[in-house]
């Protein structure tokens, strides 16, 4: 997501960066007057952002919007690669105090063709279900329900990861080993609680991970109220 280096370090250092830009000593976007202003470009860095201001994010494969409500949250945009290529866009926002990192909202979607959101769904669910008392698996999947967000239909899933190696989600590339991550992957730490949300946005799939990052698991029942205000904002204009 924020580069190919492990991103949870980076977000991290990330939100510590926001600290400083919520100070003034950096800046969060430059714009042309009369469009709105941009979320960071940046694979490294979160920026502050401002309560109320719709902010746009040119890298994600859709037009998209979306506000702060309240002057807590930080964000960013940035795009992954496939073999030279951007292969998925992604919208980083986080819900931290000052010291440290307190949730996370991930958008991302790709530039080439995605599938439908059952099968997207069911790539999110790879592996089976298992509870931390069968010593199998490492993850924890709740059943899917319908969804709507930013006026479009879709499915979501809560869940945990347990297993002390984390888990790591693909919403859209095979599940085989190699080398590398995809660019596409999203990977969890143990304890993580986390939502999955997977829309079609006009035939485009889009996917919103929710994740407990620097949370306890039991107080990520408060950071979704929290973002779901946020999503309130959420929109992909035609």
């Amino acid at each position: 997501m924020l580069t190919h280096v492990r991103r949870r370090q980076l977000l991290v250092a990330a939100l510590a960066g926001a600290v400083f830009a919520a100070l003034g000593v950096t800046l969060a976007s430059s714009h042309a007057a009369g469009n709105p202003p941009e979320l960071l470009t940046s694979a490294k860095t979160l920026a502050a952002l401002k309560a109320g201001v719709a902010y746009q994010a040119s890298s994600f494969p859709l037009p998209l919007r979306l506000s702060a409500p309240d002057a807590s949250w930080v964000g960013a945009q940035n795009r992954t690669a496939s073999h030279g290529r951007p292969a998925f866009g992604w919208v980083v926002v986080g819900h931290p105090p000052l010291a440290s990192p307190r949730g996370l909202i991930a958008i991302e979607s790709a530039f080439g063709a995605t599938g439908s959101v059952a099968t997207t769904i069911a790539d999110l669910r790879y592996g089976r279900s298992s509870l931390p008392q069968t010593h199998l698996g490492g993850v924890e999947f709740g059943a899917p329900t319908a969804v709507k967000v930013a006026g479009y239909a879709g499915q979501q899933f809560d869940g945990q990861v347990w297993g002390k190696f984390g888990h790591t989600f693909l919403p859209f590339s095979p599940h085989v080993r190699g080398p590398a991550s995809p660019a596409d992957a999203n990977p969890l730490r143990a304890g993580e609680a986390f939502r999955f949300v997977v829309l079609d946005v006009r035939g485009k799939t889009v996917v919103l991970g929710l994740e407990s990052f620097g949370l306890p698991a039991e107080q990520f029942p408060t950071f979704l109220v929290t973002a779901s205000r946020l999503l309130k904002s959420l929109s992909f204009p035609a």
